[in-house]
C-alpha cells in the first residue's frame, strides 16, 4: 500500500503592500511562481527520500498520510568510493542496473547528488565506455554514458545535496514508473477579506500524489561507501 501526501502551499499579499511603492519589480504572479518551485522542491524531496508514515493531527482530529520515496522501493544497490571511481567501477554499475531479474529497459536515468556527477566526470572514457552530447529530453537536458550494458541518461540533482545523499544517486527506469494523483494540482483563491481573518489576497496550491516503482529490481540505489 503506498500513501498519496497533500502538498499545499499558501500564497498571500496584503492590500498595504499592493498599494505601496516597491522598489523591486514583484508581483503577486512572482511571488506564486517562487510559491510553486519551493512546493515542488518539496514534492521531489518526498517522492525520493519520503518514509511512509501515519501520524495523527491532535488539533484536527485527523490522521494525515506521509508519501514513501522511490529511495526506499528498491532492494537493488550498488557502492562505490567515490575517490576511486574509474571506468571499470562505471561498467560494473552498469552490469548490475542493466543486467539480473527485471532488468527492464536498455535506457535509464541516473540522477546523482554534486559528488557522485563529480566523480563520473573525472572518468577517462574509450570505446568500449563512451560519453555522448548532451541532449534535451521529455524537456530535461542530459549527458548520456554508454556503454555495452545500456545508456544511462545523466542528471545532476541538488535534491540529493540538500538531503545529505551529495555521493548517492538512484538509477531509474522510467518505463517502469507511476506517478498516482489523487487530486490533480490546481490553485483555489481565499477570499480572506470577506471572511474577515485578515486584510490580504490569498490563494491556494494544492495536489496529492505519490510515486511507485514498478519492478523494482528495474532500478537500482547507487551509494557512497563510507
Amino acid at each position: 500500500m503506498f500513501f498519496s501526501y497533500f502538498y499545499k502551499m499558501q500564497v498571500e499579499q496584503s492590500t498595504f503592500q499592493k498599494l505601496a511603492n516597491k522598489e523591486v519589480g514583484w508581483n503577486f504572479s512572482d511571488q506564486e511562481e517562487v510559491a510553486v518551485i519551493d512546493m515542488r522542491q518539496g514534492m521531489e524531496k518526498n517522492f525520493l527520500f519520503g518514509n511512509k508514515a501515519i501520524i495523527t493531527d491532535h488539533d484536527k482530529n485527523e490522521e494525515v498520510y506521509l508519501t514513501g520515496g522511490i529511495w526506499n522501493q528498491t532492494p537493488k544497490t550498488f557502492t562505490y568510493k567515490p575517490s576511486a571511481m574509474t571506468q571499470g567501477t562505471l561498467v560494473d554499475m552498469c552490469r548490475k542496473a542493466f543486467t539480473g531479474e527485471g532488468s527492464g529497459s536498455a535506457k535509464k536515468i541516473l540522477i546523482g547528488g554534486s559528488g557522485l556527477i563529480e566523480a563520473l566526470s573525472k572518468v577517462s572514457f574509450d570505446k568500449a565506455v563512451q560519453a555522448g552530447e548532451t541532449f534535451v529530453k521529455w524537456g530535461i537536458e542530459f549527458r548520456e554514458i554508454r556503454t555495452n550494458f545500456g545508456c544511462l541518461y545523466v542528471l545532476l540533482s541538488e535534491i540529493f545535496d540538500q538531503c545529505g545523499h551529495e555521493n548517492d544517486g538512484f538509477i531509474l527506469d522510467p518505463d517502469c514508473l507511476t506517478k498516482y494523483v489523487h487530486v490533480p494540482f490546481h490553485t483555489e483563491t481565499l477570499d480572506l477579506r470577506r471572511s474577515g481573518v485578515r486584510n490580504t489576497d490569498a490563494i491556494v496550491l494544492t495536489e496529492a500524489s505519490c510515486l511507485v516503482l514498478r519492478h523494482p529490481e528495474s532500478h537500482m540505489k547507487v551509494v557512497a561507501a563510507v
